[in-house]
């Protein structure tokens, strides 16, 4: 199966996540045992896994990709999970046609924050998600039923629909996803020891492996906002990460 065979395509990044946290303790054990307080980093010291040093980085002084064109313009940003615990999948994936009606320049569908980590909600996150990104007929129904309830609102309150093609309005926000943190392990995958596998390469392998070739067909840029420690002497390299899924992707 491709969703597997991609996740263990980048199972060795787990142990790397492991190290960082277990890192992350260790200093924080020792700051609190030695009621050392919070210092910046020094400005010499280089930031691992790059050639830019603390200083240079403060200093703005290294080259960062251009900013894409769909993110350029980010005036209004929502935030929310595009699924609902314990109710059926019409009401489940209304969220994610509250998300592309509304309007907004970007909506980051979060994996962590806004999605509770019980049962099977992030999966069931990645299934709305994907229902909704390929135009799924069930998917199309609840979102032409939101945008008349919208527009019902709206004329009480405004005097006015605010949705006036319902189609043409859920290609207009660009679909950010939120992977969920480097500290978290997920609920339903596992190494083969038993022990617990990193929730961040699941969320991204699914939701890749789920929507690329949409992403292919349509040419639409999404975002990935990866969440990691500010302060920890070791960190995963977001570059080696998709460099490394990149290289990979062909074979897989």
């Amino acid at each position: 199966m491709m969703r597997l065979r991609v996740i263990e395509a980048l199972a060795r990044f787990d142990q790397d996540r492991k190290e960082v946290m277990e890192a992350r303790m260790v200093n924080r054990a020792s700051r609190y045992r030695d009621q050392e307080r919070t210092q910046f980093l020094d400005p010499d010291a280089m930031i691992p896994r790059t050639d830019i040093s603390v200083q240079d980085a403060r200093s703005g002084n290294f080259v960062g990709a251009t900013i894409p064109p769909d993110l350029q313009r980010q005036w209004i940003q929502g935030t929310g999970p595009a699924a609902k615990p314990n109710v059926p999948l019409e009401r489940s994936i209304r969220n994610v046609a509250y998300a592309l009606l509304s309007g907004a320049d970007g909506w980051m569908f979060d994996g962590e924050d806004a999605l509770g980590q019980t049962s099977t909600m992030a999966l069931d996150n990645q299934r709305n998600l994907k229902l909704a990104l390929s135009g799924e007929e069930i998917f199309l129904s609840v979102a032409e039923g939101v945008a008349e309830e919208m527009n019902i609102w709206s004329q009480v309150f405004l005097g006015r629909d605010i949705i006036d093609d319902w189609r043409k309005q859920l290609g207009f926000t660009t679909v950010i996803f939120r992977p969920r943190g480097l500290h978290l392990d997920d609920r339903h995958i596992r190494n083969s020891a038993g022990s617990g596998f990193s929730a961040a390469i699941v969320d991204t392998c699914l939701f890749l492996v789920n929507n690329h070739q949409l992403y292919v067909m349509l040419e639409n840029h999404w975002s990935f906002i990866s969440q990691r420690s500010r302060r920890q002497r070791k960190q995963l390299s977001g570059i080696t990460f998709w460099q490394h899924l990149k290289n990979n992707w062909t074979s897989i």
